[in-house]
């Protein structure tokens, strides 16, 4: 138990919120994007959209292919204007998205505020990775970045 309570103790404070934060947001990520398929191609009896399977492959593909493709933009953006500045922006798109998407019932208010939703996730992203970059050393930055992809 005392190796495992000195690991911990090797890491700051800040590293654990960065950790606790992944972990919360990724839960939040998959948990939704789990379920929007359903939503966008299931009845309207269910309270579902009616897309069909091409405007689900559009709004999911062009998104994703945008939560995955910003972040080397969005990593520079973080590095110039600060991290708690960007994850805070982050937070208020990612936030808000998720309480307006339900409210846009066509194809195009659908995918555009399924973008702006990519937008924040895709600010999120490289926060994180380069705070846990930046709270561990050579030492610890295995074992650091271990910890995070779990």
């Amino acid at each position: 138990m005392g190796k495992i309570t000195t690991t911990i103790q090797q890491y700051p404070r800040t590293f654990w919120v960065a950790n606790t934060l992944e972990l919360f947001e990724r839960m939040a990520w998959y948990g939704f994007f789990m379920l929007f398929a359903n939503y966008l191609t299931g009845t309207s009896e269910t309270g579902a959209l009616e897309f069909t399977q091409a405007q689900k492959g559009w709004i999911m593909g062009v998104g994703t292919g945008i939560l995955y493709f910003l972040p080397v933009i969005t990593g520079a953006i973080a590095d110039k204007y600060g991290y708690k500045k960007v994850l805070t922006v982050a937070f208020i798109i990612y936030t808000s998205a998720f309480l307006l998407l339900p409210m846009f019932t066509t194809f195009v208010g659908t995918f555009l505020m399924y973008i702006y939703l990519a937008v924040g996730a895709a600010l999120f992203k490289p926060v994180i990775s380069a705070t846990i970059a930046k709270t561990t050393n050579e030492s610890t930055s295995s074992i650091g970045f271990g910890i995070f992809y779990m």
